[in-house]
């Protein structure tokens, strides 16, 4: 499996004072102040993280179609802004996100270290996550905020002239480019920067998996799959009959696909019926998911026979809206955001882009994604096998299992041919 994210935060400032010659983008009196300075563990990040990813998921899938998206890779780009967020604009922040400790100086050295912590580099397995923060020249960072990023984040710091927007969006999505191993080549478009784009934080993560048992390649055959709202279209379904953690309800079944390393699994749930996925999405809840991956890690493993559709999805999202209907308001509003603890300037978020990548076949996975924000300044039993059909919508998490963490999650509505 691959799976990538990129992230990036753009904020644009006017009135913020000149770097003096041969001085860094650093600067600032005064550095983020902390709601909570108290000690945060990794465990109650990842867990915020999976439900703010819930609530996220089901205001995209809202809409129709294909839903694919990393809460890890939000987080990770929205922890060193909410390090440079002020007041109420910070409260909303922690509260949309699910951040513990208030988003407060607390929360930083866990959510870095659970970043840190999920990064491994293993045959059948690679799992790299990355942060930049690209500064207009003269723009002038405090120096703390600065360190939060470098030392919580592990962020480069890299200065642009973002009024030749060609060249700044080019050296941008080369870095996106070069984290996500080709998979998100455009991130930030050029018309997106100008004179006023002080700063662009990016955060890309990227996720290389093979399944433990690979499926055989001659087993896959066009079948049909029955696509949500009618329809049917002909998709490569992959065969394997193993061994799998397994669990039934009265509406879905839901079946546990390890990786090589142990710790990562891609858990699907499946609706009993092919209309079935609106229903479950109504029951679907941050405590519901929780109760249902902690009742299939503990299911012992049962024979099924798995069909599986061979696939890739592309996705590109406009996060404002969805952001603001989860509660973060204040800081996509120009005139009352407040980002002092970033710069001396009057900073808002005007654009928030995720853009994702996914392809299923016989070896593993392979998903991308992408994420951009721009902020601008106003101014088993003895019975017959288990029978695992996914050829209808079907709703999926990729998971690090030591820490809780949801890499990926989304549902396969119109599966596309990889």
């Amino acid at each position: 499996m691959k799976a990538i994210v990129a992230f990036a935060l753009l904020l644009a400032a006017a009135c913020a004072a000149p770097v003096p010659p041969g001085a860094t983008a650093s600067g600032g009196a005064s550095g983020p102040e902390a709601s909570s300075t108290a000690p945060v563990t990794t465990a109650a990040v990842a867990r915020g993280n999976a439900d703010f990813g819930v609530a996220l998921y089901k205001s995209l899938a809202e809409e129709p179609g294909n839903v694919f998206l990393s809460p890890i890779s939000i987080a990770g780009a929205f922890g060193p802004v909410s390090a440079g967020a002020r007041q109420e604009t910070l409260a909303e922040i922690a509260r949309a996100l699910r951040l513990p400790a208030g988003g407060g100086a607390g929360l930083h050295p866990a959510l870095g270290g659970l970043l840190r912590d999920l990064e491994r580099e293993r045959e059948g397995a690679r799992l790299s996550i990355a942060n930049a923060l690209w500064v207009q020249q003269g723009f002038s960072l405090k120096a703390p905020f600065e360190t939060i990023a470098r030392d919580a984040y592990d962020a480069r710091v890299e200065l642009l002239d973002f009024e030749r927007s060609e060249e700044a969006a080019a050296r941008i999505n080369n870095w996106v480019k070069d984290e996500t191993r080709g998979r998100i080549p455009n991130l930030i478009a050029p018309d997106s920067l100008n004179g006023d784009t002080a700063l662009v934080v990016t955060n890309a993560v990227y996720f290389l998996g093979d399944w433990t048992t690979p499926f055989n390649a001659s087993n896959t055959r066009d079948e049909p799959f029955y696509l949500q709202g009618g329809g049917v279209r002909q998709v490569p379904l992959m065969y394997r009959k193993d061994r799998f953690r397994y669990l039934e309800t009265g509406t879905f079944q839901a079946i546990d696909l390890p990786y090589k390393d142990e710790r990562l699994s891609m858990s699907l749930f499946l609706p009993k019926r092919r209309d079935g996925l609106a229903g479950f999405e109504a029951e679907l809840s941050d405590a519901e998911l929780r109760g249902w991956l902690e009742r299939l890690d503990a299911a012992q493993p049962r024979e099924v026979r798995l069909h599986l559709p061979k696939l890739k999805i592309e996705q590109n999202y406009d996060l404002v809206p969805p952001l603001r209907a989860l509660g973060i308001k204040i800081a996509f509003t120009r005139n009352r955001a407040d980002f002092r603890g970033i710069a001396e300037a009057n900073l808002f978020i005007s654009q928030v882009i995720h853009k994702t990548f996914l392809r299923v076949d016989e070896k593993g996975t392979e998903a991308a994604a992408a994420t951009g924000i721009e902020i601008e300044i106003t101014g088993a039993p003895a019975v017959p096998p288990i029978v695992f059909r996914a050829d209808h919508p079907f709703f999926f998490v990729i998971r690090e299992k030591t820490s809780g963490a949801i890499l990926f999650l989304g549902r396969i509505t119109a599966p596309e041919r990889p």
